[in-house]
């Protein structure tokens, strides 16, 4: 039997390694920069048609903050008019309706924003910066303003798994499209929380919790960082909608 083979569906390019926050988790380590050895605006563009050159996957453009970088719409505009579909992650402090605007404009189809609490204390004291919860609750209002789809990630840790139920209260109540759940992998700066993963049996717990969440079709929903999910959507009597992890071969 031959090798299995996989389109490539997604790529995330990590545009820079600068940020204005401080995430306990962050696989990137970013942080203030500058940085060294990051791609030029000409250098990114040629990525870009290197990707053509044999793809065409969706493009997640984030970081650290991409908005950190000048020539971000550049970037997008160039990538948009080649005809890739891309997609932006960001934290939200930077935005205002000015950038908003552009983002739509420039191509970007759907913006990723984080929610790591259900109120101010618990997001800011996990994303570092006070203030980041109100910027983050204040992007999403932008984004209903302009009519420009926009999800909402949260990492689980032991630090907000008890809030689970009210951050996806919050979730749906801002009209996010999609909600996206990423169990937490301890690398980069996120080492510092080994010791704040789940238990088998709470890890075991939220699976089930969020199976039962996602079938009442209330909102899209993705649980990432965690293949096994699909074992239990499997056990239920389900169909997975995935075969597991893509890292390494579509993703």
């Amino acid at each position: 039997m031959g090798e299995r083979t996989f389109p490539l569906r997604m790529i995330a390019w990590e545009l820079t390694r600068n940020c204005n926050l401080s995430c306990v988790h962050c696989r990137a380590s970013a942080a203030s920069g500058p940085h060294e050895g990051e791609l030029s605006t000409e250098e990114c563009r040629r990525i870009i048609d290197d990707i053509l050159s044999f793809s065409e996957p969706t493009v997640i453009l984030t970081g650290g903050e991409p908005l950190l970088r000048p020539d971000i719409f550049d970037i997008i505009e160039y990538g948009n008019g080649r005809g890739l579909r891309l997609v932006i992650a960001i934290n939200g402090t930077l935005l205002d309706i000015e950038k908003a605007h552009r983002l739509k404009a420039s191509g970007i189809k759907r913006v990723s924003l984080s929610i790591d609490g259900k109120d101010r204390k618990g997001h800011d004291s996990f994303r570092g910066v006070d203030g980041s919860f109100g910027a983050v609750i204040r992007a999403t209002q932008i984004f209903k303003d302009i009519v420009l789809p926009f999800q909402i990630n949260t990492t689980v840790t032991r630090l907000n798994v008890d809030d689970l139920g009210e951050i996806y209260k919050l979730v749906r109540s801002l009209g996010a499209a999609a909600w996206h759940i990423f169990l937490l992998v301890p690398v980069g700066r996120g080492t510092g929380l080994k010791g704040s993963e789940l238990s088998a049996k709470t890890y075991e717990d939220v699976l089930h919790w969020l199976y039962g969440v996602e079938k009442r079709n209330e909102i899209e929903m993705k649980v990432t960082c965690a293949p096994h999910y699909y074992r239990i959507v499997k056990e239920k009597g389900d169909t997975p909608k995935s075969a597991g992890c893509l890292a390494g071969k579509s993703f």
